[in-house]
């Protein structure tokens, strides 16, 4: 391993968290606030998120919650209701609850946690219609799916170091967007002695050459394009940044 793989591979080790034996003591504290506000119906509380699928960083780690509800919430709430009235939730409990855009964010014991309610299409299935409160409409997900996609893909360590990139640059680049940018960005690119300063690199050229015209969908739903959730001025933001980033040192890439 050359010098600059060394320096990238501290840089993600020092930025790895260790907070996963804290998510489930938090998970059951929210319990009873959740099972409240289901109200009889049947549903499954998920980690979802970066903890999930291994991609946490320090500093910008949420902790996940997705509540898979029972197809029959559908006959008796629209996808809307189901949003607002787990914001209403935890506003009646306690908590300032932020509504962001498929998700309701807390502040729970010094930690920030985002909270999605989802309802299952079918019993036994995975896919789920979740709100979308931005654009005031529902879409399809799967979030068994995109956890084993990001999990299995090999390149967690890589989106790690350009997740801590975009928190030191202060972009904003939702999550599940990167991480598939970056499994777009390598592929081809082979996992055995994989140099993780080339594949930095070569994310950095991709975010120059390629992704602002990029349409990138939803693996679990081709219908939701994830490349939609940036405008044309933040993909130019993001891309500027990665064409500064080629012209400097690493140690102004990441740090």
């Amino acid at each position: 391993m050359n010098e600059n793989d060394q320096y990238i591979t501290q840089i993600v080790a020092q930025h790895t968290p260790n907070i996963t034996y804290v998510v489930q003591n938090k998970i059951d504290e929210l319990k009873p606030h959740i099972h409240a506000w289901a109200n009889g119906h049947s549903y499954i509380l998920k980690l979802s998120g970066s903890i999930a699928k291994g991609t946490a960083i320090t500093g910008t780690t949420d902790i996940d919650i997705f509540i898979s509800l029972d197809p029959s919430v559908s006959t008796c709430n629209t996808l809307e209701n189901v949003y607002n009235t787990l914001r209403n939730r935890f506003n009646g409990a306690g908590y300032t609850a932020r509504e962001q855009n498929v998700s309701v964010g807390i502040d729970h014991t010094g930690l920030k946690i985002d909270v999605v309610a989802g309802v299952k299409h079918h019993i036994l299935g995975l896919d789920h219609s979740i709100w979308k409160r931005k654009a005031k409409t529902w879409t399809k997900t799967n979030i068994d799916a995109h956890i084993n996609l990001v999990k299995n893909s090999g390149r967690v360590s890589d989106i790690k170091a350009i997740k801590i990139w975009r928190k030191l640059h202060n972009l904003d680049f939702p999550s599940f967007y990167l991480e598939l940018s970056v499994i777009e960005a390598l592929k081809g690119t082979g996992l055995i002695g994989s140099s993780p300063a080339n594949n930095f690199v070569k994310v950095m050229n991709y975010l120059v050459n390629d992704f602002e015209n990029k349409v990138i969908n939803d693996p679990s739903n081709q219908s939701n394009e994830v490349s939609g959730e940036l405008t044309l001025a933040e993909k130019q933001k993001i891309k500027n940044l990665a064409q500064t980033t080629l012209a400097g040192n690493w140690n102004q890439a990441i740090w």
